[in-house]
């Protein structure tokens, strides 16, 4: 008598993909200064700010399934037949999905609170931030083992059983993309400090005479000269933002030396939006508000503001800071 016995054996080991969030005190190398307490004071707020102001990366969500197929022959013959094991593995890919994030935006104190915490040092509220969203992600992965025993007894008829298993593992990536809540970049000049100069703002003067400048008295400032023959000097940035989208654009600035057609106005993309013409000789700062524009389909625009000095006046200048743009809506 002949016998011929196949075990498979499949094991799919499944390791959970985990989230560890870790709180800002607890986080190794984190110091728990003053920046670091005031985002984690109200943890909701905190996370709210901290998300907006990195940007973090896009994360990867990975899903695993394994579907086995089995058919099973029974044949009858006078000799011994092969045992074929055929395995495979099929791997598709879900297109990425681009959402954008529309997240409620706490009070304005509650972020005015944060950024006096941390002195509105722009490295001092990013290492602190990044130790506030400390996170580990591992993905899921599928183990697939195999393993056959086989024995024989000597017989004049021998019953074979062909067995097929064919493992698939099915992968599904989405990705989420992230839009960064305030599109202008160092608005209010407070990289000078790490930096020494504008950037990503660019000194885009061209007339002969004007020049543009950053100044730290007690409060970190751009100072803007209009050539004294007449023109304006100037600073732009590329504006990358969501597209298709309407923004509301203010700024903060003095005026000193002026007279009625002395002012500030802002461009778009090559167009007038808006801006705000000299006033006041106060010691205080004005405010432009209320300037709105709207993005194309790719969202990127250069950003351009002229210190004007129509008149030729021979010593006028500007102060300007806080430039932000808010999306409507947000």
């Amino acid at each position: 008598m002949k016998q011929s016995t196949l075990f498979i054996g499949i094991l799919a080991a499944s390791a959970n993909a985990t989230r560890t969030c870790i709180r800002p005190s607890e986080t190794p190398g984190c110091s728990a200064g003053k920046c670091l307490r005031a985002i984690n004071s109200v943890p909701a707020v905190g996370e709210a700010f901290c998300s907006s102001w990195l940007s973090p990366e896009p994360v990867t969500t990975v899903v695993t399934e394994l579907s086995t197929a089995t058919s099973t022959r029974v044949v009858t013959e006078t000799s011994v037949s092969a045992v074929t094991e055929v395995a495979g593995t099929v791997t598709t890919v879900v297109g990425a999905t681009t959402v954008y994030a529309k997240r409620a935006v706490p009070s304005a104190d509650a972020y005015a609170d944060i950024l006096s915490g941390c002195y509105s040092i722009s490295s001092r509220i990013s290492s602190a931030c990044s130790c506030f969203l400390s996170t580990t992600v591992s993905a899921s992965t599928v183990t697939v083992y195999e393993s056959v025993v086989s024995t024989e007894v000597a017989e004049s008829t021998t019953t074979t059983v062909e067995t097929t298993t064919t493992a698939v593992t099915a992968t599904e990536s989405a990705v989420e993309t992230k839009i960064v809540t305030q599109p202008i970049i160092n608005g209010d000049f407070e990289e000078y400090l790490t930096t020494g100069n504008l950037s990503p703002w660019r000194d885009s003067t061209t007339a002969a005479g004007g020049r543009v400048e950053v100044i730290n008295g007690g409060r970190i400032v751009v100072r803007a000269y209009p050539p004294s023959t007449g023109g304006y000097s100037s600073i732009t940035q590329t504006f990358v933002a969501k597209p298709s989208t309407t923004y509301t654009m203010s700024f903060l600035f003095r005026c000193l030396n002026f007279d009625t057609s002395s002012g500030i106005d802002v461009y778009y993309a090559g167009t007038r939006i808006g801006g705000k013409t000299c006033t006041s000789n106060s010691a205080s700062f004005d405010k432009a508000s209320g300037i709105q524009f709207t993005t194309d389909a790719t969202g990127t625009g250069e950003m351009q503001v002229r210190f004007n000095n129509p008149s030729a006046k021979p010593y006028l200048y500007f102060y300007a800071d806080d430039f932000l743009a808010t999306a409507t809506g947000a």
